[in-house]
């Protein structure tokens, strides 16, 4: 499986510790981690490889850059700037994906964290509509896929769900 770390619209997001901790998250689920977006030293530096995106990139865009290097496997798709990346969380989601297309983790107020989570290549072309039509977050993908909800009771066993899926910037609760 692919694991990809996204590194776009805030600079800390590409701070070589934020990268690290994603590569790391993925490296011990992954058989290949790649950084999407704007920290090429980063990702060097983490031994991962790296695709570059344009300055004002969206996550649509880096998840279709992602998808595009899959292959058949889902795509272990984690935020850089996540404040706490979990590969116990990496795996569970792996371990309960079925025929799902997507696999995210809830907060626990029933959201979903879709920059923490696994993508199939089927929905490459889902995305790229998505892309030619203007959208550049993640949501509405979620609405044209099969998602298997990590509910937070089920994140909870990695830590608490509004630390792990938090953002940095992002208060916990």
């Amino acid at each position: 499986m692919l694991g990809a770390v996204v590194v776009v619209h805030d600079a800390g997001a590409g701070r070589p510790e934020s990268v690290q901790g994603a590569v790391a998250a993925l490296r011990a689920q992954c058989s290949r981690v790649l950084v999407v977006g704007g920290a090429e030293d980063s990702a060097r530096a983490a031994g991962a490889d790296y695709r570059s995106l344009p300055r004002e990139a969206s996550e649509l865009l880096a998840l279709i850059a992602a998808l595009r290097e899959a292959g058949g496997a889902h795509v272990a798709i984690l935020a850089a700037d996540l404040s706490h990346p979990s590969s116990e969380l990496v795996r569970y989601m792996q371990h309960v994906r079925g025929s799902f297309d997507v696999v995210a983790p809830e907060r626990r107020d029933g959201s979903l964290q879709p920059l923490a989570a696994l993508y199939h290549p089927s929905l490459l072309r889902r995305t790229e509509g998505l892309l030619a039509v203007g959208e550049r977050d993640l949501a509405p993908l979620l609405q044209l896929a099969s998602v298997r909800r990590v509910t937070a009771e089920e994140v909870a066993k990695f830590g608490e769900p509004e630390v792990l899926l938090a953002r940095a910037g992002q208060s916990f609760m």
